[in-house]
């Protein structure tokens, strides 16, 4: 399909992905990860990304200060990692907490982001609504999916392994995974793991081999030798 990513990165800074200060060190070891979550949301007032055109023409000038904050991913994780995670992020820190544990099991988990590059697959974030308490709910963006999303996640998800060259891939989100039709011509490890806030993450499921949902990580790390990080 025709659509410019480094034009919607103009338009849209805040998608620039997260790439951690030590990724280009993890290449050298062939332990560079790409990690892919799902989408943004945008608070529950927000509009413009409801339609799916207006938002890919758009740009984030349209929006206010705290919406660009919370498609923002770089400062997110940046945040996350000083003050501990937003619960609405869980994504990260559960996904991230599986991935070192089953590759260079740093005692800290969080030290793991600094070898990886991470970002959302869908580029058109998700609606927020509020509970009838007036908490924030994030509906799966499974609910304004459209082929449109899914054609420009996938040219999306082609230029990141072109530019980042990746030694491996997890997807911490099966609606991503499932969506993703450039995997199929990868050479390199893939998993597709279930949401980490979702009961399969800690459940034995036949549709993954009688494995939990949080072991599938490990498809994305086939081969990898994690011995290299602790020399000092």
């Amino acid at each position: 399909m025709d659509f410019d990513v480094n034009d919607f990165r103009r338009r849209y800074p805040e998608f620039k992905p997260y790439e951690g200060e030590n990724y280009e060190m993890a290449q050298q070891h062939n332990c560079a990860l790409l990690v892919i979550g799902e989408s943004h949301y945008l608070p529950d007032y927000s509009t413009i990304h409801k339609d799916c055109n207006a938002w890919y023409a758009s740009d984030h000038t349209k929006l206010n200060e705290e919406e660009r904050k919370w498609i923002n991913i770089s400062d997110q994780i940046n945040g996350d990692l000083e003050k501990g995670f937003n619960k609405s992020r869980w994504i990260w820190k559960l996904g991230y907490q599986k991935i070192n544990q089953y590759g260079p099991t740093f005692a800290d988990f969080r030290t793991l982001f600094k070898y990886t590059v991470c970002y959302d697959f869908f580029l058109r974030p998700a609606n927020m609504v509020k509970d009838a308490h007036g908490r924030e709910d994030g509906q799966s963006i499974a609910k304004i999916l459209t082929p449109k999303d899914k054609d420009i996640a996938n040219a999306n998800f082609r230029y990141m392994i072109e530019h980042y060259k990746p030694n491996g891939v997890v997807f911490l989100s099966r609606l991503a995974f499932d969506n993703c039709r450039e995997k199929s011509a990868l050479s390199i490890p893939i998993a597709g793991t279930p949401h980490p806030s979702c009961c399969w993450w800690n459940r034995k499921c036949g549709k993954y081999g009688g494995r939990k949902g949080h072991d599938l990580v490990r498809d994305g790390m086939v081969g990898m030798d994690w011995s290299w990080t602790k020399q000092s």
